[in-house]
């Protein structure tokens, strides 16, 4: 990782907005030089693929098999839910980037 990176999660009209509201009224554009003078990045929400290889993975499931034979012994429910929403999903040139599939849909 690159110690000289800044990031921020404003874009840049929201720049903008803020410093025209302390008083100083700038253009995008020269938001945009002062964000790279400064080496400022607009952060980005990354989506990898899940490869499901773990080390631990299978210890995992047997705790938690053994977490749900110790509720169900003492006359507590057991609920599972799965917290993700699946989408139908392409892989992307190197693999390492993933969008959703034209068309796709959510289940």
């Amino acid at each position: 990782m690159d110690e000289t990176l800044r990031w921020t999660n404003l874009k840049r009209h929201e720049i903008v907005t803020l410093l025209k509201d302390e008083g100083i009224e700038v253009s995008v554009t020269v938001v945009d030089q002062l964000l790279e003078k400064h080496n400022f990045r607009k952060r980005k929400a990354v989506k990898t693929l899940a490869t499901g290889e773990n080390e631990h993975r299978n210890e995992q499931f047997e705790r938690i098999e053994q977490l749900k034979g110790i509720y169900h012994a003492a006359g507590n429910p057991v609920m599972s839910m799965d917290t993700k929403k699946r989408t139908d999903w392409q892989v992307v040139s190197s693999g390492a980037t993933v969008h959703p599939r034209p068309g796709g849909r959510s289940i």
